[in-house]
């Protein structure tokens, strides 16, 4: 068989030499393929499905751009065939066009309301768009279609998990890994779903079963390290070795970055404090060059909270009326204890955990004329009594929803601290409670992690250093304006120390009666979503107290910083003993 009969010798009509085409195609001899469509359009160049087969042949070399010109071509022939437009739909998603990629689905699923695939390309392109309850709904009707399709059980997971539902994304999850115990990804994203809940061993075994299925798919890995601790002669320890040494280009940055990740937690744990450095840095290396950071907009945004946020401001205003539900701010550097304080709180029976809310960043951007580039800050002096009781009215409303028979819930941003001023305004019965960790401590701690949320700062140890130096700078500016029982420093060394004697502050401090439970709070089964997972879900221990000084000879830049922050009472908000700050300083 070969391509010279098309054109002369014995004829071959255009469906039958497509045919050829398509057979080259599968041995893989791409060339010889595309060669027989392109004689097939000198002969008969209307012949749509050359187009659409040379889209799939360019597709298959990786040139997504000419490919979607070429089936674009078939269409433009044929605009009735859907399976065009359905590959179109996949030829745009990947290339990022997804207003196009969406259209293209819309056209092949009204095309062929009974094509599955059609459906879950279009599920694609819409969790891709962020249209979560559209891309459920299509993967949905994929599988009204055919109840197996693995691929579409996990997508409706994760779709379902990003609305907020993780009872049903469960259960999708679930039924894909009933489908295939081999589905590597479904299995990871339940064993994710499981670290959430506090199902420590389901977590594991499913992620070991994702390793276990396709040992190159580097989440399960990540997601495994942050729960194990490792000795020296761990197998796991040995394959992420073994792993590093041949990661190639054919991984992409985000994996090549969670390898980093998980080896540095895996080498640390072994007591390789050295190679464990390595990898950190390796992987926040990595992160930090695919994010940017406005340091002097930062610095030009504390100079003005501090500027407009001073004692004169809050003397010369009216506090709103009081409410009967009480919000817990509990802020701080992120991995200062914060997670294990809302968790020590969120045990007491008259207390529930919010988690981390955006709620208060996006009720402060709601003021007429509030941009990028006009903060709340800008608005503040012009607000009035009545219009801080609103903003405050409408946080409660949202953050209420999440229980609203609860008395206290808490919020636990911890960049909330930002906000201090305003949350002394807008809510005078607040409890502000203020986690205080050693800033190396932190500092390294958030080094050491990847976060799955943007943290700019958070990767480069100059810049994690700055922000530092800026968070302390405006704490003490609180304590220096506000009231002396507005904020409780809660150390988190001293927590550790004494976390009974720690929490019954804290329940005095808001007003509540003492409870056993909050000494169990790792018996505690509400879902955590932070980088803390596991360590919640033990008692309390010490080895993260100094962790950073087993490397404090990489560490010397930071330090530097840190020291180079010279106003000694700021200082001592983070080194002070059990003993209470004072709130003014003369």
């Amino acid at each position: 068989m070969s391509d010279k009969n098309i054109g002369h010798g014995e004829q071959l009509s255009p469906d039958q030499a497509l045919n050829l085409a398509r057979e080259f195609k599968a041995g893989r001899d791409l060339i010889r393929a595309e060669n027989i469509c392109r004689q097939i359009l000198k002969t008969a160049p209307e012949y749509h499905p050359a187009y659409h087969e040379l889209g799939l042949l360019a597709a298959d070399k990786g040139q997504l751009s000419h490919a979607t010109q070429l089936v674009s071509q078939a269409i433009a022939l044929n605009d009735r065939i859907y399976v065009y437009h359905r590959n179109l739909c996949e030829l745009y998603r990947r290339l990022g066009s997804l207003e196009k990629a969406v259209a293209a689905g819309q056209r092949a699923t009204s095309l062929k309301e009974d094509d599955l695939d059609a459906h879950y390309n279009l599920g694609l392109a819409l969790a891709d768009s962020g249209l979560m309850q559209e891309a459920a709904d299509s993967y949905r009707r994929a599988l009204a279609l055919n109840p197996k399709h693995g691929l579409s059980w996990n997508n409706l997971g994760a779709a379902l998990e990003k609305l907020g539902n993780e009872s049903a994304a469960e259960e999708a999850y679930s039924r894909a890994v009933q489908l295939d115990q081999r589905h590597h990804e479904a299995q990871n994203n339940l064993g994710a779903i499981y670290s959430v809940q506090g199902k420590l061993d389901e977590a594991r075994t499913c992620f070991e079963k994702a390793i276990e299925a396709t040992p190159g798919f580097i989440s399960p890995h990540y997601n495994l390290s942050s729960l194990k601790v490792y000795d020296k002669d761990d197998p796991h320890l040995k394959l992420l070795e073994e792993m590093a040494l041949t990661i190639g280009a054919n991984q992409s940055l985000d994996e090549r970055i969670r390898l980093s990740f998980a080896l540095g937690k895996a080498r640390e744990d072994a007591g390789n404090h050295d190679t464990a450095f390595v990898a950190y840095e390796n992987g926040n290396r990595l992160k930090h060059n695919r994010l940017s950071m406005d340091e002097r907009k930062a610095d030009g945004n504390l100079a003005k909270i501090m500027e407009v946020f001073d004692q004169p401001f809050f003397e010369a205003r009216t506090k709103p009326a009081l409410s009967d539900r009480t919000p817990v701010f509990i802020v701080g550097l992120p991995r200062s204890g914060t997670t294990l304080i809302e968790q020590i709180l969120a045990s007491h029976p008259e207390v529930y955990g919010g988690g981390e809310l955006s709620q208060l960043r996006e009720v402060l951007a709601k003021p007429s004329g509030v941009t990028a580039d006009r903060t709340f800050i800008e608005y503040v002096r012009d607000l009035s009594t009545l219009e801080f009781e609103t903003l405050g009215h409408e946080y409660l409303e949202r953050v209420w929803a999440l229980s609203p028979e609860s008395r206290f819930i808490t919020d636990k941003m911890p960049a909330n601290y930002f906000f201090i001023g305003m949350i002394h305004l807008i809510f005078p019965d607040a409890k502000i409670i203020h986690s205080v960790r050693d800033p190396i401590d932190s500092c390294f701690s958030c080094y050491a992690r990847l976060f799955n949320e943007t943290m700019e700062f958070a990767y480069d140890l100059g810049t994690l250093g700055r922000y530092a130096a800026r968070y302390l700078r405006l704490m003490w500016h609180w304590h220096n304006v506000l009231p002396t029982d507005t904020v409780l420093d809660v150390r988190y060394e001293d927590i550790v120390d004494d976390v009974e004697g720690q929490a019954r502050r804290m329940l005095d401090y808001i007003g509540l009666p003492w409870s056993d439970e909050c000494l169990k709070f790792y018996e505690n089964k509400r879902p955590v979503k932070t980088a803390s997972i596991a360590q919640v879900r033990k008692p309390i221990y010490r080895s993260s107290v100094g962790r950073a000084k087993n490397f404090e000879k990489h560490l010397t830049l930071l330090r530097d910083i840190i020291d180079a922050y010279n106003d000694k009472a700021a200082r001592s908000l983070v080194r002070s003993s059990r003993s209470e700050l004072p709130a003014q300083v003369k």
